[in-house]
């Protein structure tokens, strides 16, 4: 069929062999230039000038820029709090969201309404999402303290330097299940039903049944949604801005919103970059160490 094919085709617009895997590469290599490699140049290429966006000057300063920033407490500040928020989040999204797939998986009925449910908050605008939890977390007269705060003492939270990164995890986390939770219900989906029923018959519990038969297969959705989840924690921005600005005395600050602070309150395009740069390398090195610490094992799970 393929040389019927080739026949049909004049010679001189045939290609030649060896240029057909070229051909069919060009496309993914032109994307991955034009919207990474060519822009993660340009932030890298920044940090080294001083760029006034308004009066349209630039002036070369070296490492200066990196050597003011590095060494600031602000970046460090918010180096702690973006990790510090990695660490409230990520293990409730992934714990919580593979609950609710089990859970969802076990219904016999209405569980496209409960996927429904749960994956809603991930498509809700954060923006607009964080504006209602503001309202929630209104001192005094908002939901939060009129319930968990009189049974607590716990009032006031965002205005809190010891509460309000708490509090801004907690949305993160609501925000996170839903996508999580979809990895994990695929995952779910590809377990062959006939080692449940093998488990069932050698006299399995539902616990031992999900620990040698479910989890196992679960390997590389785990590892998946914990990258996804990772990198999103890392790179928070949306709450921040909207619901504390990086306050009380930048205990909520992050990378991302210390980025924005940089390059656009300030204009300090240089500054910026670095920030953005040391964001991207956080989130590369915290992946990485996700999957040489876990990921191999729990990919060699799933695929038995």
């Amino acid at each position: 069929m393929t040389a019927l094919l080739e026949a049909s085709v004049p010679r001189r617009l045939r290609t030649p062999r060896r240029y057909v895997p070229a051909l069919l590469v060009t496309p993914a290599a032109t994307f991955l230039m034009v919207f990474f490699i060519v822009p993660l140049s340009t932030v890298m290429a920044l940090t080294l000038f001083d760029y006034q966006p308004l009066t349209r000057s630039i002036r070369f300063v070296g490492l200066r820029n990196w050597d003011r920033i590095l060494t600031s407490p602000e970046l460090q500040q918010a180096t702690v709090n973006t990790v510090l928020y990695a660490v409230l989040t990520v293990p409730v999204i992934v714990g919580l969201s593979l609950l609710a797939a089990l859970g969802i998986h076990a219904l016999p009925r209405w569980g496209g309404l409960w996927r429904t449910v749960y994956f809603l908050p991930t498509i809700a605008t954060m923006a607009a999402m964080s504006v209602v939890w503001r309202w929630l977390f209104y001192p005094g007269t908002g939901l939060v303290d009129s319930t968990i705060g009189r049974l607590t003492g716990a009032t006031d939270w965002l205005h809190s330097t010891t509460l309000a990164l708490p509090a801004i995890a907690v949305i993160g986390s609501w925000a996170g299940i839903g996508s999580s939770m979809v990895m994990f219900l695929a995952g779910l989906s590809s377990v062959p039903q006939h080692l449940h029923e093998a488990g069932r018959l050698d006299g399995a519990g539902p616990w031992h049944r999900f620990w040698h038969i479910t989890w196992p297969a679960l390997g590389p959705s785990t590892m998946f949604a914990l990258i996804i989840a990772t990198r999103d924690a890392l790179r928070v921005f949306d709450q921040v801005h909207v619901m504390t600005d990086g306050g009380p005395l930048g205990s909520t600050e992050t990378l991302a919103d210390l980025q924005w602070r940089y390059g656009v309150s300030y204009l300090d395009i240089g500054s910026g970059s670095i920030v953005n740069t040391v964001l991207l390398g956080l989130v590369l090195v915290t992946v990485a160490a996700q999957y040489l610490a876990g990921g191999r094992r729990l990919e060699r799970a799933g695929a038995r």
